[in-house]
């Protein structure tokens, strides 16, 4: 399924991706193309009579790149044909798309597990050590950092480096946090250990000299 082809059946409206699913399209396993097939398939729902020709017409590919996708699919463990009976006793071919839809609901019960014991463990200690509920602008800042897969370990040393300077901002927590991941660093002993930390600070320092902090944390309270 050549890029023409692919904008084309998007364009036309054949295809409508749901969020939920695209979000996982990297663990899935399966091509650009592959996706684009199984969420044809998707958007039929029930109405999925093994029809290659009627799939050919409608994806402007030809019935061997049909044949083919099927082919791979099933053995990817996201499709199963089968045979039922019609309502006149006659038998039928069909697309059975339950292992995908399995797949997909294992991927999304185990990220909102990790993604809620996460989120609450580390909103609660910013929360705790800041002596203070923290605002919408401040939880989106700390889920940019788990979005650029700044550990809670670093985030946690993070805060309690600020606050032993006597700064309650998470800007500032935020300025530390970009400079050590532009250092590189993963943990905490790659803090400790590297000889540069103090200069990182002290430039962190000379960065925020002018900053009115307390301008900075009435426009936090008060969003």
């Amino acid at each position: 399924m050549n890029k023409s082809k692919f904008n084309k059946v998007i364009q036309d409206g054949n295809i409508v991706i749901p969020l939920y699913i695209l979000k996982y399209f990297k663990k899935l396993n399966i091509t650009m193309d592959e996706f684009i097939f199984l969420m044809y398939l998707y958007n039929k729902q029930d109405n999925l009579d093994f029809n290659p020709e009627k799939i050919s017409l409608d994806l402007n590919i030809d019935i061997m790149e049909v044949m083919g996708y099927i082919s791979t699919l099933t053995d990817k463990g996201y499709l199963n044909l089968q045979v039922k009976k019609t309502d006149n006793n006659l038998l039928e071919e069909v697309i059975d798309l339950s292992s995908f839809y399995e797949k997909i609901s294992i991927l999304l019960i185990n990220n909102e597990e990790i993604e809620t014991n996460n989120s609450k463990g580390i909103l609660s200690f910013v929360e705790k050590e800041l002596a203070r509920p923290i605002s919408s602008l401040e939880i989106q800042m700390i889920e940019g950092w788990k979005n650029n897969n700044i550990s809670d370990e670093l985030i946690k040393e993070a805060i309690k480096l600020a606050l032993n300077d006597g700064v309650y901002s998470l800007k500032y927590i935020d300025k530390i946090l970009i400079d050590w991941k532009n250092h590189g660093y993963k943990d905490v002993n790659d803090v400790k250990n590297t000889k540069q930390d103090k200069q990182i600070e002290e430039n962190i320092n000379d960065d925020i000299t002018d900053w009115d902090w307390l301008e900075d944390e009435e426009e936090y309270i008060a969003n």
